[in-house]
């Protein structure tokens, strides 16, 4: 049986700043972790990879920041997937969107081709947690069909030797997190925790890692995301008008 045809009534049309993104009207739904985590991925020339796009939109704020790509999203669900082509199209992106599960190989995904990968990937592990009754959303959130470790090769065979992996992870996993990379040869060099308010616990982390690289890791100052109400901190601010301003 033949899938069902994509509608426009799958999608939403949603306002990044400047920006308008597709995404799937059930599905998983980006968030200011895209935004800071494109802030916070270093420079790179040539190809580019996001592992578990979504809708595409980190690639779209990376060219926004200057990254000239060529852009590779990498996405397992078949509507985001969907969004993620239209978004490419709609920004004028140089690159390909390939519907693929990352635990496996793929003729168009060199390896060591890539010089900077990013990843906003799935926190929660299987079992874990209230799971989503949204296939789409579930696998966004919960390693279904792609653990951490399936991540960590995945990004390693991509990166070129001194190529760079910039990630989100919740802080509560940070330590596996960060042995996990290394036993994969990516050295985390760069991390920045980042705080819902003043005085209150980390809720995410932001780390960088270079393949091959030699130890020494720089900890940032922590970026506060609110200020009074749901106003954004200044930082964010700036970080939302460098990326989604005008």
């Amino acid at each position: 049986m033949s899938a069902s045809p994509v509608q426009a009534s799958d999608f939403t049309a949603d306002r990044l700043g400047r920006h308008t993104l597709l995404q799937p009207r059930r599905g998983y739904r980006f968030s200011m972790d895209s935004v800071i985590l494109a802030d916070f991925a270093p420079a790179a020339t040539g190809p580019v990879a996001d592992l578990g796009a979504g809708c595409g939109v980190i690639c779209v704020l990376l060219a926004a920041k200057g990254l000239p790509g060529p852009f590779f999203a990498i996405e397992i669900d078949a509507l985001a997937a969907e969004a993620c082509r239209r978004n490419f199209a709609a920004a004028d992106l140089a690159g390909r969107v390939l519907e693929h599960d990352l635990a496996k190989p793929h003729a168009e995904l060199a390896p060591g081709g890539f010089g900077l990968v990013v990843s906003n990937p799935p926190f929660y592990q299987k079992g874990r947690g209230r799971l989503p009754p949204e296939a789409g959303r579930a696998r966004a959130r919960h390693q279904l069909s792609l653990t951490a470790s399936d991540l960590w090769r995945a990004a390693a065979g991509l990166l070129t030797r001194g190529g760079r992996l910039a990630l989100c992870w919740p802080p509560a996993g940070l330590a596996a997190l960060l042995s996990g990379l290394r036993a994969g040869h990516l050295e985390p060099k760069r991390l920045r925790l980042v705080h819902g308010r003043k005085g209150r616990p980390a809720s995410l982390a932001l780390v960088e890692a270079v393949k091959e690289g030699r130890e020494g890791l720089l900890v940032e100052p922590p970026l506060v995301a609110y200020g009074k109400g749901q106003q954004y901190s200044p930082e964010v601010q700036v970080i939302y008008g460098r990326l989604c301003g005008p």
